[in-house]
């Protein structure tokens, strides 16, 4: 499937926004997205969120034999794939021009750099090392695929932990975890990526772009940074060159991203450390649980449900209920038929999940008979306790039969009104034939 071709109202529109310092998900020129990291319960895998831009790492190890130039030596493969769950325009088994640039720019921040300590892969020089194996999958491409790849793999290297080996008689022997505690890895540093894109023939950059900026864009700047602010990788692409006040403007703010993302990854690795010790849920299991991974583009909706309460996720400890609007509000209505206005319950930017507090819920229509409208009513306030309670259902039950009574009478005195009618035309026939 190839891609959506833009036109030219749509390219016009985003570089009129750039130059006014406005972008379509309402960031500046110089603002980056919000990132999130969760860890799955293996060692080594981890998911990144960069906005919309959603990438699974996962590390992986094995034995094997080292190159003849570097004996004693580990080796790291670099694997980045781009299926159709990413975007409809992939096609998964083939290596595209943007999966090999993504590959060649992790590979210069990662190998090239030798962030990881090759020797400490070793096992027997010559024969034995470790090969690692680090693979990414984009789940969701929004843009900015390099940084997200990058913050991933630099994630699960940190979250991986090898199993320890032992030589037995010219044999190497793998402990599993139960034997031996695993080695985590040796890093020298922590290399980020952060991307640019370059508008109005290189004089405007704006940072993070979406996918649609990076197709509009007339050049690309990629900064490959360590937290010590050390230039790791640089690449620069497109049809356009830029200035050198505005690349190492670029350069400064992506130093400080590069620092303030290692601190984050810091962070959230104590997080899961502290977890895995108090025995706490760890993987992503929790995550989907608190609704901290979404596929949609928003991650909430205002929604006006009946019988439903809103509880609120994001602190376990602090799990606050809230009730929608009562059932006697709900239910009663006026004898001229009107319905009194239901509450709305405010649905604020924290994720929540509904749950129903009713049980046997039966939704049954307006015009059925009095034994329906009341088992209705019974069955929405089964969760009601103590006399108030009854007092009130007994209140809705008679208000019920009221209602119902009315109906009736107001049916049987139509009904009586047209036999009359029909009975007194009768007589006037009678008269008229005699």
């Amino acid at each position: 499937m190839k891609e959506t071709p833009i036109s030219t109202i749509e390219r016009n529109f985003v570089t009129q926004a750039v130059k006014h310092n406005l972008r379509l998900d309402g960031r500046k020129n110089d603002e980056f997205r919000k990132i999130t990291i969760n860890f799955g319960a293996d060692w080594g895998s981890a998911l990144v969120a960069l906005g919309e831009t959603k990438v699974l790492a996962q590390v992986s190890c094995e034995l094997g034999v080292p190159k003849a130039t570097r004996p004693n030596e580990g080796i790291i493969h670099i694997n980045v794939e781009l299926g159709q769950m990413a975007a409809p325009h992939f096609e998964s088994g083939r290596n595209s021009e943007l999966n090999v640039q993504i590959c060649r720019t992790l590979e210069r921040t990662f190998k090239d750099s030798r962030c990881v300590d090759l020797e400490s892969l070793c096992v027997t020089t010559e024969e034995r090392v470790w090969m690692l194996r680090i693979d990414l999958n984009v789940l969701n491409h929004e843009g900015n695929l390099i940084d997200c790849c990058s913050v991933a793999a630099l994630s699960a290297l940190l979250h991986f932990k090898r199993p320890d080996v032992s030589i037995i008689d010219n044999d190497v022997h793998i402990h599993s975890p139960a034997e031996k505690e695993p080695i985590p890895m040796v890093l020298h540093h922590y290399p980020v990526c952060a991307s640019y894109c370059l508008f109005d023939d290189g004089r405007l950059a704006i940072a993070d772009p979406s996918v649609l900026e990076e197709r509009v864009a007339d050049s690309a700047l990629v900064f490959g940074l360590n937290s010590f602010r050390e230039l790791c990788c640089l690449n620069l692409g497109g049809t356009t060159l830029t200035s050198s006040n505005l690349l190492l403007q670029c350069a400064t703010r992506a130093a400080r991203r590069a620092k303030f993302v290692v601190d984050y990854v810091k962070e959230v690795l104590e997080l899961d450390k502290l977890a895995r010790e108090e025995d706490r849920n760890s993987g992503f299991t929790e995550c989907v649980r608190l609704n901290k991974i979404t596929a949609l583009a928003e991650n909430r909706l205002s929604l006006r449900l009946r019988n439903f309460k809103l509880q609120g996720t994001d602190d376990l400890k602090d799990e606050t209920a809230m009730e929608t609007s009562g059932d006697e509000e709900v239910e009663s209505e006026e004898e001229d038929g009107t319905e009194k206005p239901q509450k709305i319950v405010s649905i604020d930017s924290k994720s929540a999940i509904l749950e129903s507090n009713q049980s046997n819920i039966k939704w049954v229509p307006d015009d059925d008979g009095v034994e329906s409208n009341i088992e209705s009513i019974c069955s929405e306030n089964v969760t009601e306790e103590g006399d108030e309670s009854e007092r009130s259902l007994s209140q809705q039950i008679e208000k019920q039969m009221q209602k119902h009574s009315k109906k009736e009478s107001k049916r049987a005195l139509s009904k009586k009104h047209l036999h009359d009618d029909a009975g007194s035309d009768s007589e006037e026939e009678a008269k008229v034939i005699l």
